[in-house]
């Protein structure tokens, strides 16, 4: 029976990848460089530490991965100055779903908790989670399960009574590793063979998951 529902932030509750995106290629444009979906889609779900070793490789070892990092990072931030962050389709009603029903709720994001702060507030839901998990206070980021175990600990609930909504492959290998019953729903990049193999259900889109609500939940 599941008691807890942790989920991830970015890809997953708020529609956040394309705008990474995009603030990651106007850092490089700056420096001279073409920062393509395809490095980009490399990264998502990764901490910036295990993304900056891509990087590297990428645009090569004389490439200031720092800079660009927090160029990227100063052009999100202007953005969530100026405008909405959307949520992804149907997450707000998923949220507002599991709340109603007294289900207690966690975040477990690679994101840094000054970003998740931010995020959450923005869009009015901080008050929905008893345990926000951020990048910043783990040792081992995602892929590694640190993130969901201490969620899971904070809320207070074994693994197995926890249900997870991950999109990106590093976040769901995470979080099956960590014995956690996990729902994908893909944004940018759709899950690998370990992922499909392991995850409970994959879905396309979050709202798809009430036809099979009961199976989920017990």
């Amino acid at each position: 029976m599941i008691k807890s529902v942790i989920f991830d932030m970015d890809g997953t509750l708020f529609s956040t990848e394309p705008i990474y995106f995009k603030c990651y290629q106007a850092a490089a444009k700056e420096m001279g460089l073409d920062f393509t979906f395809e490095l980009f889609e490399m990264c998502i779900g990764v901490s910036t530490i295990d993304a900056a070793p891509m990087m590297k490789s990428y645009f090569g070892r004389s490439v200031d991965v720092q800079k660009l990092h927090d160029d990227c990072c100063r052009n999100f931030e202007e953005y969530m100055e100026k405008y909405p962050i959307p949520f992804r389709p149907k997450a707000l009603e998923t949220l507002q779903y599991f709340h109603e029903r007294g289900f207690k709720m966690g975040i477990a994001t690679s994101n840094i908790k000054k970003w998740a702060d931010k995020l959450l507030e923005k869009n009015k839901i901080a008050h929905y989670f008893t345990s926000v998990v951020t990048n910043d206070v783990v040792t081992h980021p995602k892929p590694d399960p640190e993130v969901y175990l201490r969620c899971a600990q904070n809320l207070q609930t074994e693994v197995k009574e926890c249900l997870a909504f991950e999109d990106s492959i590093a976040g769901a290998t995470a979080a099956i590793s960590a014995g956690i019953r996990t729902i994908v729903i893909p944004d940018l990049k759709q899950p690998n063979s370990f992922v499909k193999a392991h995850a409970f259900k994959v879905y396309p889109s979050m709202g798809d998951i009430f036809a099979d609500i009961e199976e989920i939940l017990h």
